[in-house]
């Protein structure tokens, strides 16, 4: 049964409901009293219906939003504008203001400059023979994964390439062993390796092995003039010794490489590339012999032994031109490696000290004594008192002195180590009498001793060309009093440099000229042509060359009638001075001593010169002793091989004749076959460079010559290409 339609009053009602069901407990007339009062157009019967107040849009009232509203869209819109102008503003400080620095910034990101280094100039001896180089060395990585830690090899497989590369390398097994097993994959085996290594290396291991080159300094004698030449660091910039003085002109300028780059560091191809060569350094070519160098090393080493000093100090010059022939201390090192002494046994005493110590043993090591040590001269000082005297006029040959064992100075007994009694200058410094100089100072008075203390350049530095030359210690003649003075009669309270006195006493021996020394005589480029040729100096004249003479006919008498037989040698006129002197200590004297000697031959026309210094011997006591021998051993090998005449008295021609042998003729043979033809003859032998020792060559020169009449045991010296 169908239903019946809703008459018209229940769809009212249905109407009515559904209006409050919409809009919840309120009616669609009283939703619209809450949105606004509306005013009820007349005509609008459906409005009327609805019982809903509606007026025109243009006709309705604003709400309190829309002025809120509008005024946040201004803001915005006025934010939006500022950030547009600031904006543009930004862009055209950039692209205008600064263009041309972006512009560079962006050339200079895109450019690669690369240093190119120059080589190190070479040092040389006189004789052209390489003292200090650059060469290339090679420094061996392998890749650990692959050489040692590879789960197929087994322990054996891997002892074998650990015992391999120690042999091959040289370095500890433990070492190697450690680097294999670290974590890095990449390691560094070893350094300072030759090309055969290396290429033995690759040889053996193939790409599990890679190898760098680099370059580095090179010292081919080993501690040879270790001092002297000095070493670089790891920057190869000059440290000490010649490489220092002279880096500027050993370095040379680095050159460059600019060329354009891809952000993977490739070159563009449109990119331009210059490049600006790198300028080698200048060489060196020193005064050193390495002959006399050697000769006095070997003798400085038997006197360390015999004499047990805790150092020795030995220079040799020329006294007319104050080149330094050789120069030599005691501990050595070896240039190659720097941070140990040489010696082993100091080896093991530098590795048993503490940081500070061994810090402190390494500047010690470095030092040049010669040029940076002080002491008191002692004795050898006698020469200089006497020399001013006898220019000053206060001494004369007629001149007397007594020396009954001591002289009382206000009060102040000085003593002597003899009863010397009455005797002339010469006697005086033969017999090394400190009451006879003593006097002689006194007799010159303060200033005027001082004076030629300042002329014979003990105020100033020498000027040798040796970095780290140190002052002297000179008292003051306003402040001297008559004790002083009379003590440096005979070099007490006086501390001076070895360089110095060598070159005072050199004045003697040149006419009364004092020469200012020097190690270098020329510069030379990679050509070997000279840049500059540095000339001898005069720096004045200190005394009269009728005094010089004489004090040269006082030395010759000290060495072969008086107080210095243990430096004489037969055949040749020497002549010196020896000196004995406390080390001064906390304000006094300890018991420790300086010994030293000063020598020079032939007097009648000197040709070298030289100072030994033995610092603190313990097994002799005085200069004679001590340093006596070295200056002998050192004088009668090089006198010899600098071609000086014998000049014999009937006795020692007699007793020379029956040690005497001709050099064989070894130029051109086998190093092997040289020396055993020099054992036959007894002579002994040195190799040169001493790089090549363990190698066989051919020998391309020898020295002494060939027909050579020397001594038994006499060092010939072979010298390889």
């Amino acid at each position: 049964m169908l239903n019946k339609r809703p008459d018209k009053d229940n769809r009212k009602e249905q109407r009515q409901s559904t209006d409050y069901d919409r809009f919840g407990t309120f009616s669609f007339k009283e939703y619209g009293q809450q949105r606004g009062k509306f005013e009820k157009p007349a005509n609008d019967s459906f409005a009327n219906k609805l019982g809903v107040d509606i007026i025109p849009h243009d006709k309705m009232k604003q709400t309190n939003a829309e002025p809120y509203n509008r005024s946040r869209l201004i803001i915005c819109f006025a934010v939006l504008v500022f950030l547009m102008v600031v904006l543009i503003f930004r862009m055209g400080y950039w692209q205008i203001i600064k263009s041309e620095d972006l512009k560079e910034k962006a050339i200079s990101m895109q450019k690669v400059d690369t240093e190119i280094e120059p080589v190190r100039g070479t040092i040389y001896d006189s004789r052209m023979s390489t003292l200090a180089e650059t060469v290339t060395e090679y420094e061996l990585y392998g890749y650990t994964q692959y050489l040692y830690k590879t789960q197929s090899k087994t322990e054996a497989e891997r002892n074998t390439v650990v015992s391999e590369l120690a042999k091959l390398t040289g370095e500890d097994s433990k070492s190697i062993k450690k680097k294999l097993e670290s974590d890095d994959n990449l390691v560094l085996l070893a350094s300072g390796l030759t090309k055969a290594q290396v290429d033995k290396a690759k040889k053996l291991w193939g790409s599990n092995v890679q190898v760098k080159t680099k370059v580095a300094r090179y010292y081919p004698n080993g501690a040879f003039a270790s001092q002297l030449l000095g070493g670089v660091n790891s920057e190869n910039v000059g440290r000490t010794g010649l490489e220092y003085e002279y880096n500027s002109i050993l370095a040379g300028i680095k050159g460059r490489t600019v060329r354009t780059t891809d952000n993977q560091g490739n070159t563009v191809a449109n990119g331009k590339s210059k490049t600006y060569q790198a300028q080698d350094g200048c060489s060196l070519v020193t005064s050193i012999d390495s002959v006399i160098q050697h000769y006095v090393e070997d003798a400085v080493e038997k006197g360390m032994r015999r004499t047990g000093a805790d150092s020795i100090t030995c220079i040799v010059m020329e006294p007319k031109t104050g080149n330094v022939l050789a120069m030599a201390q005691t501990p050595e090192y070896d240039p190659n490696n720097s941070t140990r002494p040489s010696d082993e046994n100091e080896y093991k005493a530098f590795k048993n000290l503490s940081n500070e110590k061994q810090s402190e043993y390494l500047s010690d090591m470095w030092t040049i004594d010669a040029v940076s040590d002080i002491y008191e001269p002692g004795s050898t000082f006698k020469l200089i008192a006497a020399a001013s005297s006898l220019e000053l006029g206060t001494t004369n040959k007629d001149s007397r002195y007594y020396c009954g064992g001591a002289i009382n100075v206000n009060g102040t007994r000085l003593g002597c180590l003899g009863n010397h009694g009455t005797q002339d200058i010469k006697v005086a410094v033969g017999n090394s009498c400190n009451a006879a100089l003593a006097r002689v100072a006194l007799n010159m008075g303060a200033k005027s001793y001082y004076n030629y203390i300042d002329l014979f350049g003990y105020n100033d530095k020498t000027g040798i060309d040796l970095p780290g030359e140190t002052n002297s210690i000179v008292k003051n003649p306003d402040g001297m009093g008559a004790v002083d003075l009379a003590t440096t009669g005979y070099g007490q309270g006086i501390a001076i440099t070895p360089i110095q006195m060598l070159c005072a006493v050199n004045s003697l021996g040149n006419g009364g000229k004092l020469m200012k020394p020097k190690v270098v005589t020329k510069i030379v480029d990679k050509d070997g042509k000279t840049v500059e040729k540095i000339k001898d100096t005069v720096v004045r004249q200190v005394v009269s060359e009728e005094t010089a003479d004489e004090m040269c006919d006082i030395m010759e008498y000290y060495v072969s009638d008086a107080g210095g037989p243990s430096a004489y040698v037969d055949g040749y006129r020497v002549g010196g001075k020896t000196g004995t002197a406390n080390v001064a200590s906390n304000g006094g004297y300890s018991s420790k001593k300086d010994c030293s000697f000063v020598a020079m031959a032939p007097m009648d026309d000197p040709v070298i010169s030289m100072l030994v210094i033995v610092h603190h011997p313990t097994k002799t006591e005085y200069g004679d002793s001590s340093a006596g021998p070295i200056v002998k051993d050192i004088m009668e090998k090089s006198l010899q091989y600098l071609g000086v005449e014998r000049e014999y008295t009937k006795s020692e021609k007699s007793k020379a004749e029956k040690n005497k042998v001709r050099v064989p003729n070894v130029t051109g043979n086998d190093s092997k076959k040289a020396i055993e033809t020099l054992k036959k003859k007894k002579l002994k032998y040195e190799i040169m460079p001493e790089s090549t020792k363990k190698k066989s060559f051919k020998v391309v020169d020898q020295y002494p010559k060939a027909g050579t009449k020397v001594d038994k045991k006499t060092v010939v010296y072979l010298y390889s290409e």
